[in-house]
């Protein structure tokens, strides 16, 4: 009885996902995280909410034989945003660990260190995970993956990590009383940016969790980087209608030495990729401006970034 106790005063954990056409990664993705190992906490629930997918991601998803697994199936896209707002409304546990279904935690602790910032100190009410690309297996992969180890060097130069290059919607967590405060709109096209300013508004620390490693599948293909970084760079723009332009402004912001030193270093290594890459994101960048009109929370998904081998 006493020892039942005490697991009952164990903070809890419930990791969720938004989930659209997932079928390729989301049993890799839930068995990594069935493979956790947590100290000091309890996972009480693995949340996947298929918003309208069209595959065989809710018959995957429902095939792992756990207690812990509940599928949430609904029949009509709405967005990721509403999908999150449910998550984030309907969270019982302490702690909400929020991922794609496109990705694959490195090993049996990722959680735990990803949720470590928060239980060392009580003000951490965010933390973001280390987001790694696998090896590459196009041209263009290889080329997305190099500006990738420029956004890397940004990450890990700026205040020890802890700055919006390391809040990646593909593994972030917070604590209930952060999330409960949250509603993303319904136009938002950057969720984890969203709720990174979110969370400083609030007066809320964020940190970066270097040993919480994931692993994800960057775009192979062109027209799916296109779309990916369109919307990505589309984002700021977005972000300026919610939260005020100096907090934005501030918190992207890259010192010219240092974004030159990472841009340098890329085009040193790789010349040809780094030229065709540059390229390829100017014509995005461009392309954000208009983008940013229309696009909304039901953006065109990359493709190529959903089977990781």
């Amino acid at each position: 009885m006493k020892k039942q106790l005490t697991k009952q005063k164990l903070p809890t954990v419930t990791v969720a996902v938004s989930a659209y056409n997932e079928e390729k990664n989301v049993l890799p993705f839930l068995k990594s995280v069935l493979r956790q190992k947590l100290k000091n906490t309890i996972l009480e629930k693995i949340l996947v909410i298929s918003d309208g997918s069209t595959d065989k991601t809710v018959q995957k998803a429902g095939s792992l034989k756990s207690r812990l697994i509940e599928v949430r199936d609904y029949k009509k896209r709405e967005g990721k945003s509403m999908r999150l707002n449910e998550i984030y409304s309907s969270l019982n546990s302490d702690f909400l660990i929020q991922s794609d279904a496109d990705v694959v935690l490195l090993n049996k602790f990722t959680i735990q260190n990803l949720i470590k910032p928060m239980l060392q100190d009580k003000k951490v009410g965010m933390s973001g995970g280390n987001t790694m690309p696998l090896k590459a297996e196009t041209f263009t992969e290889k080329a997305v993956n190099l500006t990738g180890e420029v956004y890397a060097i940004f990450r890990r130069n700026i205040r020890n990590g802890n700055n919006i290059f390391s809040a990646d919607g593909r593994l972030l967590a917070f604590r209930k009383r952060v999330v409960k405060k949250i509603h993303i709109p319904c136009d938002m096209i950057a969720n984890d940016q969203f709720t990174y300013f979110s969370c400083l508004m609030q007066g809320e620390k964020y940190r970066f969790s270097k040993k919480a490693i994931i692993y994800y599948r960057s775009p192979q293909t062109l027209k799916d980087q296109i779309k990916q970084n369109t919307r990505f760079l589309a984002s700021p723009i977005r972000l300026r209608k919610y939260f005020p332009d100096n907090l934005v402004y501030g918190e992207t912001y890259v010192p010219i030495k240092l974004r030159l030193k990472a841009y340098f270093s890329g085009f040193l290594k790789q010349p040809i990729l780094a030229s065709y890459i540059f390229i390829v994101n100017t014509y995005c960048r461009i392309k954000a401006v208009n983008a940013e009109k229309i696009l909304n929370a039901k953006w065109p998904i990359a493709i190529s970034t959903k089977a990781l081998k």
